[in-house]
């Protein structure tokens, strides 16, 4: 991965090599725009399964290989977890939500999302989420 990137965007071969050790995170940085992109090294659940299965691939600037994307419903997974980890204490995650819904809410599968919801505990946080994204 390091050698497809390394030309268009920076990247830290260290953290990069850390995130695949401790199944964590890493970011990418295009340097002709200066989007920055996390990337996220999956564990091994039922969860990170589906989120691999529902993935969306797109080419990313002139690389010829397409690059997966999580899909809209589990980045809100995510961040609602993430948020839920940090004690209910990070705005960036909150906010994100917020703005994940309210640019794809006509896109977004809500069963898919409901049900995700439940069963990773996040289910109260979705709907004070969807509550205050004007969603209910």
């Amino acid at each position: 991965m390091y050698e497809q990137l390394k030309d268009e965007f920076y990247i830290s071969k260290p953290a990069m090599y850390q995130a695949l050790q401790n199944t964590s995170s890493f970011n990418i940085i295009h340097l002709e725009t200066a989007f920055k992109i996390d990337i996220f090294i999956q564990p091994k659940t039922e969860f990170f399964k589906q989120i691999f299965f529902r993935r969306r691939k797109l080419h990313l600037g002139n690389i010829k290989k397409e690059v997966s994307f999580v899909s809209p419903e589990d980045i809100i997974l995510l961040k609602l977890k993430w948020y839920k980890q940090s004690g209910c204490d990070s705005q960036r995650q909150w906010t994100d939500v917020l703005g994940v819904l309210a640019v794809q809410k006509k896109q977004l599968d809500f069963d898919y999302l409901k049900n995700w919801a439940e069963k990773l505990e996040l289910h109260e946080l979705l709907q004070k989420a969807m509550l205050e994204a004007g969603m209910n």
